[in-house]
């Protein structure tokens, strides 16, 4: 599952890359839906569908404990203080994810923003998950990842990629 598909190269290549697996991507941006869409269409791809709703909406309709991995890539950081309960990391939205997740299951979580990634490190202390994997400058190799549109642009820029994998707590 990507939360914040925006223009679709990410949920793209994944599939491509693992033909074996099915991706659900979340997207209420209708524009960028939309270009998500016609790239999944015009690429013949069968194992990704995109939806062009809000996020908080489409997880109340996911059951229990039915998804491996939540990808947020490049998440809207909401800067101001008085929105971070909008941003996809709050307690609000994990609180979600440890319900569709599988015991085993994984959040992958890309930015370039520092305040967001260290607001997401704090809550993770605090919440029904634990990190294990956080990088503050990741190269982009791991196997089960692809790059987004941001992420080319924020690299050709120089600019660090910070990762954080984190675990459902046993």
């Amino acid at each position: 599952l990507e939360i914040g598909s925006g223009k679709g190269q990410f949920i793209l290549d994944m599939a491509k890359k693992f033909p074996g697996m099915f991706f659900l991507g979340i997207e209420k941006n209708m524009t960028c839906a939309g270009f998500t869409a016609k790239k999944l269409v015009e690429n013949e791809i069968s194992n990704a569908r995109i939806i062009n709703e809000d996020a908080e909406e489409i997880l109340e309709y996911l059951k229990d404990k039915s998804v491996e991995v939540i990808f947020l890539n490049f998440s809207d950081p909401w800067p101001k203080k008085r929105h971070h309960k909008r941003r996809l990391t709050s307690n609000t939205f994990l609180d979600k994810y440890d319900r569709v997740l599988k015991d085993d299951g994984k959040i992958v979580i890309k930015t370039d923003n520092v305040d967001l990634f260290e607001f997401t490190k704090e809550l993770i202390n605090d919440s029904s998950f634990k990190s294990i994997s956080v990088d503050e400058d990741y190269d982009g190799l791991d196997e089960f990842d692809t790059c987004t549109e941001y992420e080319r642009s924020f690299r050709d820029e120089n600019v660090p990629i910070h990762r954080m994998i984190v675990v459902k707590k046993w």
